[in-house]
């Protein structure tokens, strides 16, 4: 019937009025609801219509009612009522019902089994044209259930069955042709009639098909048609398909070998009977294939299919008995087990039936019936039995030795196709038995027993292509030879199949499968595998670590003479890996190694007598094996011998042997002998310095693994060092350095947390939005809302998501790309264009300024700058008052997440700009300075602002919680020394970053060098007020300007600003910062206190502050600016001071600020009040109760300088332009002329002289002299 979207509808009303009529059929209009003609699908509603046309009288209304109760469709399932329905739907002549009926029969479904009464309704049901009951009653003649067996008539009712569309009669039909049941046998018929039931899903028929295209059964041989067939019928639950498929997987017949899958599909077989499925999963067990090796279930395997009369299951249990796989030994059975496999046919049981005659395994040994089973196999052509015989020739075995006879044998044997034959006539080839040594025919005959499957073979000719033995290398074909051998169950095979995957040798690197295969060499006794196995168990290679399953595999690969697994238990010993520690024992096994000339053991020799361990120290000795090791070509000995030189452990020194030696180790691949041979580059040992070899010899080092290496590659990117200062990936490498447990790790990750050091905003939120992802509702709507993501453009339903995580960054919506702020994209300037326009500041400059961050691809979380409404700030409270302004404390209310979330914090500090109404050229100088001076190490600036009543703008600035230098100091009296040397580390930081990108900051004192916490409440310095900040070459207009105290002498004489006047500022806060006061506090702020400075009067120096940081703040405060450090330099001299501290506290350095700790507890508290010097060996004491941090103009202190030195010109018009007294020693006698005359500098040679030689007459007359006066 063919109907319309319209006639459907049609249809289910006129079978709604039927019903409601009360018409039987109307109401079995289920029909329509389960296949929603005209209707919507109800399976409720569907049901009731069943059960009220059932209860009308309607069959098949009953037979279905019957279903439903049977499978509990549609209702609670009830087997009782659904053997009554059916009974009903079957009385009223209903030949599905009757069909069903029989099946509760057969089945015992509702009722109780009566397979007469089953065969009497499947009758019916089948004389009725039922397809499905002609096929059961096919069955039941076929196989005599409940009535005589009749062949013919089977397969006429599976004819009728067939040709009525039945899946199950077309498969038993093709059955019938296949093996002439009933009928002639016809392998084209039986193909045909399978194929037409496989192709109606019967599994059963695509087993039989399958078989079909594998044999070549009525058709084509076609393995790969075979394996789809079967894979199919095993999907369905057919126990023969499973067998089947796991054999194609197994061999790779019509698929990729998978021993797993292989494995799999024979578990599934056998567990549901399948008797070929039994044994080929005993044989999985047995060899581990596909599953973890284990004898005892192979044994139960093997028992159950043998008992079910399968010859080679019988064969593979008598092997089992013979030789005690997962069971006791007992040859006796295995010779019955053999003999019934012989019995059967199978070729393997004949042959080891003749073995047990041989050697009376299990029976009473008898040469002759031996005999007679070779006889017979040798003389019809048997190939086994003429190998046999070559054995026996070629190792005497109850016969003289003969190995001309040998290789006749084995010849002949090789030559009939034995696969062993050919093996061991490619063995006599290769080292001359019997014959002339050849390695091309032994590649030859190598190849012919590899190709006919034999496993030592196939392990030969795969070790001649991977070393290049008689043919060319080639690592894939040796790769794939090496597989087959370890399929056919050969350990050494296993082994190097094993070292292939680990290794990537001509496959893709797999360690799991590795340690499959080293497992299953090392069980077949394979000492290489055993040693292998052991490497994977210690380090957990393609397994879980077990160090005791490590020990006991190298401790059997170590007693078979094993050198590399007597190296490997050494090590075990040494370090109590799976055993109690014992060095002497490893001693002993490292010199069995050693002796057996292997490398990694003479190495490790070498180091015991190194170290002393196991025996007594001698580095002689130690050198002599380092030097055996290396030149034998172990890289790990050619790093300790390039160390040994490098020191003269056990040598005379060599620097250039040292940096050649580990140079090999390097080139080689030893990651430590990378590092090393990177600090050769980076310190010039043995070579020339070179920092850009340093560092990349340095990343080799660290990506193979090396956590020293590691460790030197993230101070390279901390420092600079060959290649690009870049301290997020210094913090990412000194993070991997920590996880390998590098003692150098703790110290640098503080440094990183110290210094803010962290993870991008971007890694952030992705994280951020993973975990949203896992909480449920999130997942509910992740899952329901398929519209596209306003923020990252993508249909994945992460809208809510993106917009809380990712509020304010996002995808461009012209080119894709990922940027930081939504819209904005250089290569899109129209949308650029749009998006600048909505945060505009109304000045020109300043939106160019905040624009050029905003567009700085590689601009930090801190780096990048807004124009932030006034309106956002609230509980805005006065700060303090500066020299250009004053500072505020405000909440910024709605700071961007990514900027909360680093700063932990919403506060900000506003700094008001004086007399900003109108941008001033110098406003938009210091804006500009600090766009320029962007670093973390630097106050960074968060954005600008406008008050709008008074009109002033406003720097925005991070908020600073622990205030300035000075405040933080008062109130931490007792900091240690470390904490000093880290905050002077972070201001110094800031500094050399100004100075590196030219400029000079003109301005520095405590009062600028704000304080705050990070990691676990340890502090940090940022350098801020970048006002007076300038190029190095550009003057200030307005004179000299700031703290007096802090500015460099050579200034207040209106000499040009330099860095090394900021360094001059630097020692006076390094005095600050040692001793936690204030310069010169007591003393008033005026001129003469300025010529006091400028003839070298300096604060007295705190007792007990260490020798080497009172020499660096006195070569900082010289009087001489060209003896001042770098800032560079200052902080290259704080970090070793820090490493020492942290990792060496017995260096000298270090001694001195732990001493300093320790006397700090000691010193009066106000031993400093009234204490202030000179660098010379006089000062005055004048106190004031003034003190001063505000900036301020110094023009008139920089006149009486001046003044002071043309008094001093003219009682000295001539003086040597390179020699300028020190007035403060020329009059040591006259102490009233002191500051009355002021020179330009002072530390020159001859003041040195002097120095040095205060007290020798001669001295003093040479300088007075000197000076002509």
């Amino acid at each position: 019937m063919i109907q319309t979207k319209k006639g459907e509808k049609k249809a289910f009303q006129w079978f709604l009025k039927l019903a409601k009529g009360g018409n039987i059929t109307g109401r079995n209009n289920h029909y329509c609801y389960q296949y929603r003609i005209g209707t919507t699908k109800d399976e409720g509603k569907e049901f009731k219509r069943y059960l009220k046309s059932a209860e009308g009288g309607n069959s098949e209304s009953q037979n279905n009612v019957g279903y439903c109760y049977q499978y509990g469709s549609r209702i609670t399932k009830d087997e009782k009522k659904a053997f009554r329905w059916y009974m009903k739907s079957a009385k009223s002549g209903n030949i599905t019902g009757q069909n069903n009926l029989a099946r509760c029969y057969q089945q015992g479904i509702g009722t109780i089994k009566d397979e007469e009464k089953a065969f009497q309704w499947y009758l019916k049901s089948a004389e009725g044209g039922n397809n499905s009951g002609q096929n059961e009653v096919g069955y039941y003649y076929q196989n005599g259930n409940g009535i005589i067996k009749d062949e013919k008539k089977a397969f006429q009712w599976y004819l009728k069955s067939a040709e009525g569309g039945n899946s199950d009669g077309q498969n038993n039909l093709g059955y019938c042709y296949e093996h002439g049941i009933g009928t002639t046998k016809d392998e084209e018929k039986a193909f045909q009639w399978y194929l037409k039931s496989a192709k109606v899903k019967n599994i059963t028929g695509q087993n039989n098909l399958g078989q079909c295209y594998q044999l070549g059964i009525g058709t084509a041989k076609d393995e790969g048609k075979a394996f789809q067939w079967y894979l199919k019928s095993a999907k369905g639950g057919n126990i023969t398909g499973q067998n089947n498929l796991g054999y194609c997987y197994q061999l790779g017949i019509g698929t990729v070998n998978d021993e797993e899958k292989a494995f799999q599909w024979y578990l599934k077989s056998a567990k549901a009977g399948n008797i070929t499925g039994k044994n080929n999963l005993g044989y999985c067990y047995q060899l581990g294939i596909g599953t973890i090796k284990d004898e005892e279930k192979a044994f139960q395997w093997y028992l159950k299919s043998a008992k079910g009369g399968n010859s080679t299951g019988q064969y593979n249990l008598a092997r089992c008995y013979q030789q005690g796989i997962g069971t006791t030994k007992d040859e006796k059975k295995a010779f019955q087990w053999y003999l019934k496999s012989a019995d059967g046919g199978y070729h393997k049981g004949n042959y080891n039936l003749g073995c047990c005659y041989e050697y009376g395994i299990g029976t009473t040994k008898d040469r002759e019936k031996a005999f007679q089973c070779y006889l017979k196999s040798a003389k019809g052509g048997n190939i086994t039995g003429q190998n046999n015989l070559g054995q026996c020739y070629q190792f005497g075995i109850e016969t003289a030795k003969d190995d001309e006879k040998a290789f006749q044998w084995y010849l002949k044997s090789a030559e009939g196709g034995n696969r062993n034959g050919q093996n061991y006539i490619g063995h006599c080839y290769r080292y001359g038995i019997g014959t002339e040594k050849d390695e091309k025919k032994a590649f030859q005959w190598y190849l012919k027993s590899a190709d006919c499957g034999n496993s030592y073979g196939q392990c030969k000719l795969g070790h001649y292509y991977r070393n290049g033995i008689g043919t060319p290398k080639n690592d894939e074909k040796a790769f794939q030879w090496y597989f087959k051998s370890a399929k056919g169950g050969n350990s050494s095979g296993q082994n190097n199949l094993g070292y292939c995957y680990r290794n990537g040798i001509g496959t893709t690197k797999d360690e799991k499968k590795a340690f499959q295969w080293y497992l299953k060499s090392a069980e077949g006794g394979d000492r290489n595998g055993q040693n292998n196995l052991g490497h994977c168990l210690q380090h957990g290679i393609g397994t879980t670590k077990d160090e005791e399953k490590a020990f006991q595999w190298y401790l059997k690969s170590a007693e078979r003479g094993k050198s590399t697994g007597q190296n490997n238990l050494g090590d075990c010993y040494q370090l109590g890996i799976g055993t109690a520690k014992d060095e002497e024992k490893a001693f002993q096994w490292y010199l069995k190694s050693a002796e057996g000339e292997d490398s990694y053991g003479q190495c490790k020799l070498g180091f015991c007598y190194r170290n002393g361990i196991g025996t007594a120290k001698d580095e002689v000795k130690a050198f002599q094996w380092y030097l055996k090791s290396a030149k034998g070509g172990n890289i790990t000995g050619q790093n300790n011998l390039g160390i040994c030189y490098q020191y003269g452990i056990g040598t005379t020194k060599d620097k250039e042997k040292a940096f050649q030696w580990f140079m090999k180790s390097a080139e080689a691949g030893n990651m430590a002998g990378q590092n090393g041979l990177g600090y050769c580059y980076e310190n010039g040992i043995g070579t020339t310095e070179d920092e850009v070899k340093a560092f990349q010899w340095y990343l080799k080092s660290a990506e193979g693994g090396n956590n020293r290496g590691q460790y030197n590659l993230g101070y390279c990117y901390r420092n600079g060092i060959g290649t690009p200062k870049n301290e997020e990936k210094a913090f990412q490498w000194y993070l991997k350095s920590a996880e390998g447990e590098n003692e150098f790790d703790q110290g640098s990750l503080e440094y990183t947390y110290r210094n803010e050091i962290v993870n991008s905003k971007i890694e952030k939120n992705e994280t951020k939005l993973l975990q949203a992802k896992n909480n449920i509702e999130v997942a509910v709507k992740y899952s329901n809302d398929h519209c596209y993501c306003c923020i990252c453009w993508k249909e994945n339903g992460c809208n809510e998501i993106c917009i809380e995580y990712y509020q304010n960054f996002g995808l461009c919506h012209g080119c894709g790309k990922l940027n930081i702020y939504k819209n904005t994209c250089q290569n899109c300037k129209l949308i650029e264009i749009s998006y600048l326009s909505k945060c505009n500041s109304g000045n020109y400059e300043i939106d160019k300024i905040i624009h050029m961050s905003q567009l700085d691809e590689n601009a930090k979380e801190w780096e990048i700058w807004k124009w932030i409404d006034y309106c956002k700030f609230k509980n805005i409270e006065y700060l303090a008052e500066g020299g250009f302004g004053s500072v505020w404390k405000a909440e910024w209310t709605d700071m961007p997440e990514e900027l909360f979330r680093f700063y932990n914090s919403n506060q900000v500090a506003l700094k008001k700009l004086k007399n900003s109404q109108q941008i001033s050229s110098e406003f938009l100088k210091e804006l500009m300075v600090n766009f320029h001076c962007r670093d973390r190490y630097v106050l960074p600036i968060m954005g600008i602002t406008q008050d709008p009543k008074t009109k002033e703008y406003q720097i925005v600035l991070r908020y600073m919680k622990n205030g300035n230098l000075k405040n933080f100091l008062q109130q931490n009296k007792t900091l240690p020394w470390k904490e000093r040397l880290w905050l002077l580390n972070s201001f110094i930081r800031g500094l050399e970053t100004i100075h590196s990108k030219g400029f000079i900051h003109r301005d520095l004192h405590p009062g600028n060098l704000m304080i705050t916490e990070v990691h676990d409440g340890s502090k940090f310095i940022r350098l801020g007020d970048l006002g007076l900040c300038r190029p190095v070459n550009e003057s200030l207009e307005f004179g000299t300007y700031g703290v007096l105290t802090y500015v460099a002498p050579e200034i207040m004489n209106k000499n040009q600003y330099t860095q090394a006047s900021d360094i001059y500022s630097v020692g006076i806060i390094m005095w600050v910062i040692s001793t936690g006061k204030i310069p010169f506090e007591r003393e008033k702020y005026d001129p003469e206190l300025a010529v006091s400075i400028f003839n070298g009067y300096r604060p007295k120096i705190k007792k007990g502050t260490p020798k080497c940081y009172v020499e660096l703040m006195e070569k900082c405060w010289h009087n001489n600016p060209s003896e001042r450090p770098s800032a560079k330099r200052i902080f290259n001299i704080l970090e070793n001071w820090i490493r020492n501290l942290t990792y060496s506290e017995k260096s000298e350095n270090a001694l001195m600020f732990l001493n300093a700790d320790q006397e700090m507890q000691n010193i009066d508290s106000e031993s400093l009040c009234n204490e202030t010097s000179c660098s010379g060996p006089l000062y005055n004491e004048i106190n004031y109760s003034e003190t001063h941090l505000i900036s301020r103009p110094l023009m008139k202190h920089s006149s009486a300088i001046h003044n002071k030195i043309n008094k001093y010109q003219k009682l000295v018009p001539e003086p040597s332009p390179t020699l300028i007294p020190n007035l403060n020693i020329i009059f040591e006698t006259n102490k009233a002329l002191k500051n009355q005359f002021i020179p330009k500098q002072i530390e020159l040679p001859i003041f040195t002289e002097y120095n040095k030689n205060s007290n020798d007459p001669s001295a003093i007359q040479k300088f007075k002299q000197t000076i002509q006066l």
